[in-house]
């Protein structure tokens, strides 16, 4: 996979979010040093990725952080254990007021949206065969007006934990989810998930006031 700009932006976006919350953990230059390896073993994640796509891919901002959170985690599990990078990870994303203003102001049950991502399954389906592991998606109950259902049957965030030998990391990407979409004042509920050795992801998203 090529390193776009957007790939080498990655990591000071996700040093925002995680930085302030590791200096719990290490001093300043251990911490500088954990940035730096993090950001070097980041870029060699991406360069040796499987390509998906590039930009005609929407999933890519997410396969971005995932390989910045992969490599990461791999740089600090000898003092830092899952649970606690769960929690790192958590506490930095309810900080991280950009995105929750752009969550804001994406309405996830909205016809536009559903139809974004039925876009995007069309042309993932369309290069399954070129991009293996890519996502897989599609929306159900499209008319619905209080729900989007939409079903995974391949995720790009489990190949690349795989691939990268931390399959225990997966669910914690997954769990990324649940924030980020509450930042939308949407509710989520996934009962089965590819990460969980499921067949599919099954995303039930309601306003936070509705249940599905």
């Amino acid at each position: 996979m090529k390193l776009t700009a957007m790939a080498y932006a990655y990591p000071f976006i996700m040093k925002g979010i995680i930085k302030k919350q590791l200096k719990k953990y290490y001093d300043k230059a251990k911490l500088k040093n954990i940035i730096t390896n993090t950001t070097r073993g980041y870029k060699e994640i991406v360069k040796n990725s499987p390509n998906i796509g590039g930009n005609k891919n929407i999933f890519l901002n997410s396969y971005l952080m995932g390989a910045y959170l992969v490599s990461l985690y791999k740089n600090t599990k000898d003092i830092i254990s899952l649970n606690e990078f769960d929690e790192i990870l958590v506490t930095g994303l309810n900080n991280f007021e950009f995105m929750k203003k752009q969550m804001s102001k994406v309405d996830l049950l909205s016809r536009q949206y559903k139809e974004k991502i039925e876009k995007a399954g069309h042309w993932c389906e369309a290069n399954k065969d070129k991009y293996p592991t890519n996502w897989l998606v599609s929306v159900e109950d499209k008319e619905n007006v209080n729900l989007t259902h939409i079903v995974f049957t391949r995720c790009g965030l489990c190949a690349l934990c795989k691939r990268e030998n931390v399959p225990e990391l997966t669910p914690s990407l997954c769990a990324t989810d649940y924030i980020t979409m509450s930042f939308a004042n949407c509710r989520l509920e996934r009962p089965i998930t590819l990460g969980n050795g499921d067949k599919c992801c099954n995303f039930y998203i309601t306003k936070k006031n509705h249940a599905v």
